[in-house]
């Protein structure tokens, strides 16, 4: 926890050295991107996706919910298609991006809209808040508008995410098992990074249309994959919307708190779907600021 709050302190200080060291250095290359076999791969990344379709086909997904009765289908919600999905130069449009993190929480684990003051607007004023506060400090350092032409990126062999991010993105991994205080603090860091106005820093944490070279991960699919668990365990307990409920009221205060099964997992779930609405409104908020 102290190191956590101590790596949160160094990113609200503004110095260049500190983000590149622990972040950039490591997504310089873009090596995270698959390879493209050109305008065919684009052309097909420009059509509408269908996320169930193609988080189903994951042997993850198929093998966990073959008789379950949370089947993956009735979970893996596709964001709300639009006329227009993406831009003509493939770039998914804002709300296809913030959809896609709304509906990373299945509505079977979903609480918020059951308690007033819970909506994702609540976000929207502090990340705006806190993405100008970026700006202010990224602008002497004179960042790229656009993501360097992976033409231009000296090959540098596989992948490696560096120390800072894989420790978040771990961390991340194992969130229906740790205490609440430390699921915050982590949460709140990675936060903190997706809100710097870098353009390989906002395409690796918040977009979730990117491809993903062989045996790399990103924010995204570290959290669909713990969602993936997450639907397994719930099966194994008891009364669970009527319990999680009850956990969202105490932590908001709005009932006294008393011993239950499962907490630590409960309180996970609370932190994951806020986190979830979290990053949204921070892709919504930075997207005016990325060129037509």
């Amino acid at each position: 926890m102290a190191t956590l709050r101590f790596f949160e302190q160094l990113l609200q200080k503004p110095q260049e050295h500190i983000i590149y060291n622990l972040v950039l250095r490591n997504l310089r290359g873009r090596c995270y991107i698959g390879n493209s076999t050109g305008q065919e791969d684009r052309a097909a990344e420009n059509e509408p996706l269908d996320e169930t379709d193609e988080l189903e086909e994951d042997p993850f997904f198929t093998d966990i919910y073959t008789g379950s009765r949370f089947p993956a289908s009735d979970w893996l919600v596709p964001p709300v298609a639009t006329q227009e999905a993406t831009k003509a130069d493939g770039k998914p449009e804002v709300n296809r991006i913030v959809n896609s993190f709304l509906c990373l929480v299945p509505d079977a684990v979903k609480t918020s809209d059951l308690v007033a003051g819970c909506g994702y607007d609540t976000y929207l004023v502090d990340a705006h808040r806190m993405f100008q506060g970026c700006c202010v400090n990224a602008r002497q350092w004179k960042w790229p508008l656009v993501p360097k032409h992976l033409e231009s990126c000296e090959p540098s062999g596989t992948f490696y995410e560096g120390d800072f991010l894989k420790v978040l993105f771990d961390r991340m991994a194992q969130i229906l098992q740790q205490p609440y205080d430390l699921n915050l603090q982590i949460t709140s860091v990675v936060s903190k990074v997706a809100l710097f106005p870098h353009p390989h820093l906002h395409e690796y944490l918040l977009d979730p249309y990117i491809n993903l070279a062989p045996g790399c991960r990103s924010l995204f699919s570290v959290i669909v994959r713990v969602i993936g668990d997450l639907m397994q365990r719930i099966q194994r307990i008891a009364q669970f919307p009527s319990k999680l409920l009850l956990v969202r009221r105490q932590l908001m205060g709005l009932q006294p708190e008393n011993e239950l099964d499962h907490a630590t997992l409960l309180k996970a779930v609370i932190v994951l779907e806020e986190f979830c609405k979290e990053l949204a409104a921070i892709a919504f908020v930075k997207y005016p600021s990325e060129p037509d």
